[in-house]
């Protein structure tokens, strides 16, 4: 067997772990536990800029806090997403003319692209409250269940990474939103 036609599919095999710790270091990596997105949050398709009625972003950057009509959703900024986009894209142009290579690498890193597009989402009707308390922001479900308290993007929670202005600004939203649905 001919182990040097393998030789290329090992490289992009390595490349893509070096690229997820990569990421990692550039603030890609989200995780939460298992109640991240209980009922009744859910993950869904990423927000749009046409549908965002209004949005907050971390000091760090990196995630947005947003409404919509219908939602209160947590995502990776634009910003950010445009940063992972321009490094999916150079990794996947260091592939290219390697027609095996080429194929791995589109489909792990469209894999990552279409993960990353996403955000974890709760109604409107089904959130209680929104508060700010000891340098978080706090949301609590209709049932006393605290939404998306455990997500964490490069190991910050979220919820800990509005100022304390940007979180007065999303209660006052949050709240006139609130009182549209009734």
């Amino acid at each position: 067997m001919n182990t040097s036609r393998f030789a290329p599919v090992l490289m992009v095999a390595l490349t893509l772990c070096a690229t997820s710790a990569g990421a990692r270091e550039h603030g890609t990596s989200v995780s939460m536990n298992s109640s991240c997105c209980d009922e009744p949050s859910r993950w869904a398709t990423r927000h749009e800029p046409s549908v965002r009625r209004f949005e907050v972003i971390t000091e760090n950057g990196k995630t947005s806090l947003l409404l919509t009509r219908e939602v209160v959703a947590l995502q990776l900024s634009d910003r950010a997403m445009h940063r992972i986009d321009r490094e999916l894209r150079a990794k996947e142009r260091e592939h290219r003319g390697q027609p095996l290579a080429d194929v791995i690498a589109g489909a792990v890193l469209g894999s990552v692209r279409a993960l990353l597009d996403h955000s974890a989402e709760c109604d409107l009707g089904d959130v209680r409250s929104v508060d700010y308390r000891s340098g978080r922001l706090v949301l609590i479900a209709n049932d006393g269940s605290r939404l998306f308290e455990r997500l964490e993007l490069d190991d910050d929670r979220v919820l800990e990474g509005f100022s304390e202005r940007d979180a007065a600004s999303f209660i006052r939203e949050f709240r006139l939103a609130k009182s549209r649905l009734r």
